[in-house]
């Protein structure tokens, strides 16, 4: 995910989820608005990640992911706790991401 982070060199970027079923195009446009007075944006997901992660360009380069526990109720955590105290961090709404017939059976059901 750093890489690809990176890899926009001067631009911002947004990395999402395909699991997403309430993932709306205003969701999208809010985090691109919000990389232009933030160093990165989240949004969070609510088994304890996040469906969005975006950084600026000034800050993608620095950007450290790691030790972070992916896929678990510690992963929005973990990636704050790696960013510097420094960097201004913003979230967007919390969404459900679908990771197990119980959550696509909600989605369904929305």
């Amino acid at each position: 995910m750093a890489r690809a982070l990176i890899a926009f060199g001067s631009a911002p970027v947004c990395i999402i989820g395909s699991d997403l079923p309430d993932l709306k195009r205003a969701d999208l446009a809010i985090a691109f608005r919000a990389l232009k007075h933030a160093d990165v944006v989240l949004g969070p997901a609510t088994d304890g990640g996040y469906w969005l992660i975006g950084m600026a360009p000034r800050v993608a380069r620095r950007a450290r992911l790691a030790p972070v526990r992916w896929s678990s109720p510690h992963t929005l955590a973990d990636t704050l706790a790696c960013l510097p105290t420094t960097w201004r961090v913003a979230f967007l709404r919390e969404l459900e991401d679908v990771d197990d017939a119980a959550s696509l059976k909600r989605s369904t059901q929305r």
